[in-house]
């Protein structure tokens, strides 16, 4: 990408995060480049091609950073989970493409965009799935709902966004850490846990249009 196309997408990212889909325009980012509006259909078909690629390159980031954490980590469970937890915050803390918005704006495309939007989504998914599934098999992790259980976990990890700022009192790799722990302390097996191993109760999926596609 060249210059102003990398600024019309940060500029799109900024702006959705602030405005919403519906609410942001082709308009705002033309102003905010400092460009005019016609001149970002040179860039861009429509708001919605403009959107959709800003979430399948963040995606995309954010699979890539959280695989060869994992694959960089000790093999037990616990360790995985953690470098899995602290590479999604640092994601989104530090990249330009962050996708935070990408659950909300689903609605908003059409249903094969949709679809094919959704897949990326559980192949993300499915990674924090298999290290919850591997860490109650081995007793690492308590008996556990795991896909509602991985809902929580990377709610938790979005949520960064929301109040962090650089130049606070944590930075970006202290806060990964943490949550790092945080996540692994929500699913350990404590020893109360030894004798209450009793099968969860299974939980609505929270995306019905996509059960097709979810392994759990």
């Amino acid at each position: 990408m060249n210059d102003t196309e990398i600024r019309i997408f940060e500029s799109a990212r900024v702006l959705f995060n602030e405005w919403g889909y519906t609410s942001m325009t082709l308009r705002q980012i033309a102003k905010d480049v400092g460009i005019e509006v016609q001149s970002i259909y040179n860039y861009t078909s429509s708001k919605q091609a403009l959107v959709e690629k800003l979430v399948r390159t963040g995606t995309a980031e954010l699979h890539s950073s959280v695989v060869d954490a994992i694959a960089s980590a000790e093999p037990a469970p616990t360790a995985r989970l953690r470098a899995a937890m602290q590479a999604h915050v640092l994601h989104y803390l530090s990249s330009a493409s962050v996708v935070v918005f990408f659950r909300d704006s689903l609605v908003h495309f059409d249903s094969d965009t949709r679809s094919s939007l959704l897949l990326l989504l559980k192949e993300y998914e499915q990674l924090f799935k298999d290290i919850l599934r591997e860490g109650i098999a081995t007793g690492a992790f308590r008996e556990l709902d795991v896909t509602p259980t991985t809902y929580a976990i990377l709610g938790m990890g979005d949520s960064v966004t929301n109040w962090w700022r650089a130049g606070g009192r944590l930075g970006a790799p202290e806060l990964s850490e943490l949550y790092g722990e945080l996540a692994v302390q929500m699913v350990s097996c404590t020893p109360a846990d030894a004798g209450l191993r009793v099968p969860p109760t299974p939980t609505p999926a929270l995306y019905p249009e996509s059960k097709e596609n979810d392994s759990a």
